[in-house]
């Protein structure tokens, strides 16, 4: 039986507790990420996530060209981005940079695949602001793309963003109806060891998250959106990235995990994370909201 895995994560919680360091990405990465109040004055001229086809190294293998870039309306004391590349559900890589004393970061990888598949990158980028007496705030924004790849036998290597042709809806079906598949085994089981309700929950995957930066998560302020969103990817980072806790304090990598799915509480101030890690452990955090939830217009189903 697979044990429980649950930790607390509170937003503006600066102390929490220590991970033991799993590097996935050939870049430097911090050891802690706290994420500070939004500054009102500051924010994102830029920022982006992009995925190509690079090359094709012979008939069975191409190279992806995964790249971020992010700049800043001002010079931060400390500039990080923090991404997160998917096929067919599970993670395959990730990267993050983080710079000081900078307005513009940028940071690319060359993925090498084989076979039709569907890549989704989604990328947090963050600036914190230091002011005098230590006031310290913060500015956000994320970026997506997403890249379906056919490598068929029968026609040359070809890649697509939307499906347009008959033929690239057919593809896209078939690619994202077995993802679908596999993802509903995955949270039913993730559901059925929680014991979880579903329909208590407005429902969301971590690569559909940057759809809400200019609107309010349901059931959430503007505010809180903005805070839960900080909240979400400070834990993601120092309990996902850093490399995921397990009961006898030793670490698994997240390569090979799930996407993580977010679950809003429509009555209570809070919402969960749940994702599965490569060797088939459930994992759920939990993060608790400052102020009450808005009350609801209507309980329709999501």
């Amino acid at each position: 039986m697979i044990k429980r895995i649950h930790y607390v994560i509170m937003l503006g919680m600066i102390g929490f507790f220590a991970l033991i360091l799993v590097n996935t990405s050939s870049n430097p990465v911090r050891e802690s990420f706290t994420y500070f109040p939004p500054d009102p004055d500051v924010s994102f001229d830029s920022a982006s996530t992009s995925l190509t086809i690079l090359t094709q190294e012979d008939e069975d293998e191409y190279t992806l060209n995964w790249k971020t870039e992010s700049t800043l309306s001002e010079t931060a004391y400390l500039r990080q981005d923090l991404s997160f590349l998917y096929e067919e559900g599970r993670l395959i890589d990730s990267m993050s940079i983080w710079k000081e004393n900078t307005a513009t970061i940028r940071q690319k990888k060359g993925i090498t695949s084989e076979d039709s598949g569907h890549f989704e990158a989604i990328t947090y980028h963050y600036g914190e602001i230091h002011y005098p007496n230590d006031v310290i705030k913060s500015a956000q924004k994320m970026s997506y793309d997403q890249l379906y790849v056919i490598d068929s036998p029968m026609t040359p290597l070809e890649s697509f963003k939307q499906a347009s042709s008959e033929e690239e809806k057919e593809w896209q079906y078939i690619l994202d109806h077995a993802i679908d598949q596999q993802a509903q085994l995955v949270f039913k089981s993730m559901v059925a060891e929680y014991n979880l309700h579903p329909g208590d929950y407005t429902i969301l995957p971590l690569t559909s998250l940057n759809q809400y930066e200019n609107k309010a998560l349901p059931g959430l302020s503007l505010k809180q959106t903005t805070d839960a969103i900080g909240g979400i990817w400070e834990g993601l980072y120092k309990n996902y990235f850093l490399g995921i806790l397990l009961p006898d304090s030793s670490t698994e990598t997240p390569i090979g995990s799930t996407i993580p799915v977010i679950l809003i509480h429509k009555q209570s101030p809070y919402l969960l994370i749940l994702f599965q890690t490569k060797s088939g452990k459930n994992v759920q955090l939990i993060q608790y909201f400052n102020e009450p939830l808005l009350e609801r217009k209507d309980d329709s189903p999501n």
